[in-house]
């Protein structure tokens, strides 16, 4: 079985799901089509130009409020850079009641997120979390199965996490400095197309991990994974995660086999480069 790119067997672990993904853009190979009807059926390219369309109109709001002073009524600048974009999405966390549900087209590792916190808060207050991301972004960033092992891969269009059903944070153009933005949308006509491209989007993905199969990689290893990043030694990563140093030694040897490194350097160096723009093999 054939499983995304950069996602690598985990030790004693089925592979994740077939997939082949979009082309260039949106991780679909046509030339190796995957097996699932649903990627490649009709209606593929309406989403592609819903999407398209979407990123335009916030592009445009965008600009107008950035470059030309424009002002529009629900929506906001969330954020500009990735602290402040974090800083934006831990506001708006308590106030969410219901669901949140993302789409991401890429995806890297990084030690330093912000977002897990927020993630583990809406779970503990039982908020629904749905996640699709692209056979690249698995690919891209190996340890996103760990953090979502319940996410799907499909074709993902448009970068956006939509919250309740009644708001929408969604990626926006560079601001003049360079920094990615992210808006915060309450406006009826951008709310509606991002719930539209969830529903069509979450339809035609597929579980990343099987049912009745285990993620390559477990919340620890992915815990592990982070600090040895961060440059944490065995001995400072078990007194953090409360397990003995044998564990904390086990879950990077995991990590070596797994990720088909030669040593615990290269795990890190693999994790911070992924292997997003390598096509599986089948």
């Amino acid at each position: 079985m054939r499983r995304p790119s950069g996602v690598a067997r985990g030790s004693g672990t089925a592979d994740p799901p077939t997939t082949a993904g979009l082309s260039a853009a949106y991780g679909i190979d046509a030339a190796d089509p995957p097996p699932t009807d649903a990627w490649v059926a009709p209606g593929l390219g309406a989403l592609i130009r819903d999407g398209r369309a979407l990123e335009e109109q916030v592009v445009d709001l965008a600009h107008d409020t950035m470059f030309d002073g424009g002002r529009h009524t629900g929506f906001r600048i969330l954020g500009a850079g990735v602290d402040q974009i974090a800083q934006g999405l831990a506001a708006i966390e308590p106030r969410t009641r219901r669901t949140v549900e993302s789409v991401q087209p890429t995806s890297t590792f990084n030690p330093h997120d912000r977002t897990q916190p927020l993630d583990e808060a809406s779970r503990s207050r039982g908020l629904t979390l749905r996640f699709v991301g692209s056979e690249r972004a698995f690919a891209m960033n190996p340890m996103l199965v760990a953090m979502y092992p319940h996410a799907r891969v499909g074709p993902t269009v448009a970068r956006f996490i939509l919250i309740d059903r009644t708001a929408a944070v969604v990626g926006g153009p560079p601001d003049p400095r360079g920094f990615p933005t992210a808006w915060l949308a309450t406006r009826d006509d951008v709310v509606e197309r991002v719930r539209d491209l969830w529903t069509r989007t979450w339809a035609r993905a597929v579980p990343v991990v099987p049912p009745g199969e285990q993620p390559p990689f477990t919340r620890r290893q992915f815990e592990v994974a982070r600090r040895l990043a961060l440059g944490a030694k065995d001995q400072a990563i078990a007194r953090e995660l409360g397990v003995s140093v044998r564990t904390v030694a086990a879950d990077v040897a995991g990590l070596v086999a797994a990720l088909e490194a030669r040593n615990r350097v290269e795990v890190v160096l693999v994790l911070r480069g992924g292997r997003g723009d390598s096509v599986a093999q089948t």
